[in-house]
């Protein structure tokens, strides 16, 4: 049986009501169940409509051809639509162990807000239930923002003690801006996990930025940053959805490495979590020793820190950013769920090259920023001298800066001197 079907509307789920209960199953009608056998239901369909609806989804302008191969229960289709354009496959779900799998090459597609939560919803179900995935789109737009380039590999398999795993062994994003890839696995956790947080998420990722500026605009936060060229690279993982970042549930750790930017003056909540390195909550502070650096936005030569993250608390004992005038050395944290921070910063000023050395030399993570200041300032006390130290509080939209004063030849808070093995080689 063959299907040609021109239509102004098709409302393909209240069709799909109608195949259930033709073929007899869950809430059918009981007089017509079985009532048409399989050899008369179409196993090819041309379809022509203005608008197409199906769970929720709506394509326009849709052409469309699909054939229905009953060997291996799989549907094959050409389509073209204003949302989306390509070829894809879908095998059905036969069973527990084989739950599908979906094969697309795409020039485009499109998925608005209200389309996007629909995608999500699938996703909220059990890691064993979701199909496997081989996925190309060339022109991938989600809620309205261009993302560039999407490759996603992933298979459904066996784990340990008998339960399934959704595992991707490719994810990609590339744009002119910037490319990220990443690979990772979205399991079930524990026995005794809370109620919709049962499966977690795992990925390593890596995200070379050629313009982070653009980039930043791309998702939405425009006038955050101008330039910076580098990669952050880590292992994030979070409870609930691969497509539903989880903050309360958020653990990882990052390494961060950026060259040549600015960041802009931005409105408050603008770039939300990037404004903690905005930093210009400080001229009001700083009264005229480094206004100048900070009042319309720091501008740097490169900014290099690790971070780790523990139930959506990021935190760095290492954090640099390097300017042509001064560098800015960060210690402290901040709560991504909360937005609010607790940070230490020093504003360190370019004396003698002093600086130059500040931004090369290596901070080690497992010693972290306050060994390497007492050692650092114990060779040029000058420099120590022209430091300023804050204490940063609060919220990110209002925070409270505070001076830290402290007499010339005192060392700095908390730290004690280091011993002449400790000193750094010249």
């Amino acid at each position: 049986m063959r299907a040609l079907l021109y239509l102004p509307a098709i409302d393909a789920d209240a069709w799909q009501a109608v195949a259930d209960r033709l073929q007899g199953l869950p809430g059918a009608v009981p007089q017509a169940s079985a009532a048409v056998d399989d050899g008369y239901l179409p196993h090819a369909v041309a379809l022509r409509a203005q608008a197409l609806t199906s769970g929720g989804r709506k394509l326009t302008r849709l052409v469309a051809g699909v054939s229905h191969d009953s060997a291996d229960a799989t549907w094959r289709g050409s389509i073209d639509a204003d949302q989306l354009g390509g070829y894809v496959e879908y095998r059905a779900a036969q069973g527990a162990a084989n739950p599908g799998r979906i094969y697309a090459r795409l020039a485009r597609l499109a998925l608005p807000p209200a389309e996007a939560e629909s995608v999500e919803d699938l996703l909220v179900q059990a890691p064993a239930s979701v199909p496997a995935l081989d996925i190309v789109i060339d022109d991938f737009e989600l809620r309205g923002k261009k993302f560039g380039r999407v490759e996603i590999e992933a298979v459904n398999r066996a784990a340990e003690a008998g339960v399934r795993e959704w595992r991707m062994s490719r994810f990609s994003i590339s744009n002119p801006d910037a490319q990220l890839t990443g690979s990772g696995q979205w399991q079930p956790t524990a026995a005794g996990a809370g109620p919709g947080r049962q499966q977690r998420m795992l990925m390593d990722f890596k995200l070379e930025l050629a313009d982070s500026g653009a980039a930043l605009e791309r998702l939405g936060f425009g006038g955050t940053l101008r330039g910076g060229k580098g990669r952050m690279q880590g292992q994030l993982s979070w409870a609930g959805s691969p497509l539903s970042l989880h903050v309360p549930s958020l653990d990882g750790r990052i390494s961060l490495a950026l060259d040549a930017g600015q960041f802009l003056k931005a409105g408050p909540g603008a770039g939300r979590l990037l404004s903690v390195l905005n930093l210009q909550a400080l001229p009001r502070r700083l009264l005229l020793d480094f206004r100048d650096v900070f009042q319309e936005g720091f501008a740097f030569d490169n900014v290099t820190g690790d971070v780790t993250i523990d139930d959506g608390v990021a935190s760095t004992n290492n954090l640099r950013m390097r300017g042509v005038q001064a560098a800015v050395l960060m210690e402290g944290s901040a709560d991504i769920g909360r937005e609010t921070q607790q940070l230490r910063v020093l504003v360190v000023p370019e004396i003698n090259a002093g600086t130059a050395s500040l931004a090369y030399a290596v901070i080690n993570p497992a010693v972290g920023l306050g060994s390497f200041l007492a050692q650092l300032f114990l060779r040029r006390p000058l420099m120590a001298a022209s430091t300023r130290e804050f204490t940063v509080q609060g919220s990110w939209a209002d925070p409270k800066v505070e001076r830290v004063e402290r007499k010339l030849d005192a060392p700095l808070p908390e730290l004690d001197a280091p011993t002449a093995a400790s000193a750094p080689r010249q």
